[in-house]
């Protein structure tokens, strides 16, 4: 069951004050709450744990804090889309949530292998890279059930080529026949496209690929987001895919960094420390692990 943070901090019965006059502390009032104690009144650990279909899972601890509000906040102005002062930051934050949406993606279809389409010319064309895969996917649909996460590459000398991320084993030569047909032959008569595909072992991830792969097509997102037009998509995704929801919970009051961050290592370790990936930053006042897909016998039973 999802519980929705508020909910959470409401549950605890040793917070005196009225939470309708409490909000998030700003970045420079917990500043002054770490110099000189300023009006900070509760510092606290929020959990959630996200489990992916074939067993991954996701665990992170984040600390928070809450100050007295009195009176009503300042109503911000906001800019017409595309007009606001903050563009390039707001670029970099939608181009983070489609680097995380990819990688959710990728995890839950627990996708274990990448397919690259390339072009032999110098290919462009960003219009004709979105009809070429339109096509792509119509095709591949019509033979079997495609589920794929893809994103764009764009190359040093300025080609573009895209990666998929898929499950299972695939028929290789189904895909380059496909793709060949819509591409076409080059100017020298040659096949003017080719496929590439990168099974798990290539990533790296004890013997499992799905998490690092997630890792790797999503970084694409923000490595050339200057190209990306205003609310352009920066991905593709078949339908259907659903990402498992967060569930929330509050470490108790007093919960340092140190029992937080061993809270979520003990989690992740009972649950499968196969594979098992981690990130930690004090200053930030996160911990973040993630786990490889259990064995599917131990999933189903």
């Amino acid at each position: 069951m999802t519980r929705n943070i508020d909910d959470s901090i409401r549950s605890i019965n040793d917070f005196e004050f009225d939470f309708e006059d409490c909000r998030p502390a700003t970045e420079d009032e917990t500043a002054n709450w770490l110099l000189d104690d300023g009006p900070v009144l509760k510092t606290t650990w929020m959990v959630y744990d996200r489990q992916f279909p074939d067993g991954q899972r996701e665990i992170c601890a984040s600390r928070s804090v809450l100050i007295k509000q009195t009176g009503f906040l300042p109503t911000r102005n906001l800019a017409k889309r595309g007009e606001s002062e903050k563009r390039e930051q707001n670029n970099d934050d939608c181009a983070k949530r489609a680097r995380q949406a990819v990688r959710l993606r990728c995890k839950t279809i627990g996708a274990d292998r990448m397919i690259t389409l390339t072009y032999r010319e110098n290919m462009q064309d960003m219009d004709r890279l979105k009809k070429d895969y339109d096509s792509f996917r119509r095709r591949m649909g019509r033979h079997r059930q495609f589920h794929y996460v893809a994103t764009v590459e764009k190359q040093v000398r300025g080609a573009y080529h895209i990666h998929i991320a898929v499950r299972g084993r695939q028929v290789y030569q189904l895909i380059r026949s496909i793709w060949q047909k819509i591409v076409g032959l080059s100017d020298d008569g040659k096949q003017g496209g080719q496929i590439n595909v990168r099974d798990p072992h290539k990533f790296g991830f004890g013997k499992h690929g799905a998490h690092k792969l997630a890792g790797y097509i999503s970084k694409y997102i923000t490595k050339d987001q200057n190209t990306h037009d205003l609310n352009k998509k920066r991905y593709w995704s078949s339908r259907g895919i659903v990402v498992p929801e967060k569930n929330y919970y509050q470490l108790p009051y007093g919960t340092d960094a140190f029992a937080a961050y061993c809270h979520v290592m003990q989690i992740a370790a009972d649950h499968n420390s196969d594979g098992m990936t981690f990130f930690s930053n004090q200053a930030l006042g996160v911990c973040w692990v993630a786990t490889a897909p259990l064995d599917q016998r131990e999933v189903f039973c």
